[in-house]
């Protein structure tokens, strides 16, 4: 969303409602899915504009848009499947480990932060893959554009996934010909097509007869 109001100064966080400013907005629970609802006009959204120290932001200049930075992980396991996981939070659809950077923080800790958080991963070997802008990729807290961090990770064991179950459940594995069925976040399909075996031959660099897209 674009910034078009003058931004708090006292570093605390600021909740807005997206379609009168209001601050007064209360997260409320429908058929499992988190909404925000604001109590002056009533309106209630799957959305809001979240401006949170603790996070990595920033308002462009020329276009006033709201830029948050953010982190991604695809798993792959040794068959050259991929983790997926259905978030109940907006966006919604199939996704891969992902969330905000920290103010602060480090890209490779929060990768590896985020994929404990979601999946119960303890890993210490991520594979950097990308670092890129994504336009058109809409958050809950209000962003449209965000820098994205990618990186990759092989599992090489049968390690249970846990899904944070306040953002995600139904952890599936899928090959790339099936994942590209699925529902998906705009930035996992957004990797996913343009990048296609190529992150999968990054975590599995010697398996033969990949070729990338």
């Amino acid at each position: 969303m674009k910034i078009n109001f003058p931004l708090p100064t006292d570093k605390k966080r600021h909740r807005y409602c997206q379609n009168c400013l209001s601050e007064k907005v209360k997260d409320i629970k429908v058929k499992e899915k988190t909404l925000y609802q604001c109590e002056d006009c009533g309106k209630s959204y799957d959305r809001l504009i979240d401006i949170d120290p603790a996070l990595t932001w920033w308002v462009d200049e020329k276009t006033k848009e709201y830029w948050h930075e953010s982190i991604g992980v695809f798993i792959i396991n040794s068959d050259g499947g991929i983790l997926l996981i259905e978030r109940v939070i907006f966006p919604y659809g199939f996704t891969i480990p992902a969330g905000h950077l920290e103010a602060g923080e480090k890209p490779l800790t929060a990768a590896t932060r985020e994929l404990e958080e979601e999946t119960g991963i303890n890993a210490d070997n991520l594979t950097l893959f990308s670092e890129e802008g994504v336009p058109n990729d809409r958050c809950r807290r209000g962003a449209d554009y965000h820098k994205w961090h990618l990186y990759t990770y092989l599992l090489t064991n049968s390690q249970s996934i846990i899904p944070n179950r306040q953002e995600g459940k139904n952890p599936i594995w899928l090959t790339l010909e099936e994942s590209l069925k699925q529902n998906f976040t705009y930035p996992t399909r957004f990797f996913l097509e343009k990048y296609g075996n190529k992150l999968i031959n990054s975590a599995l660099p010697n398996l033969s007869g990949r070729t990338g897209n």
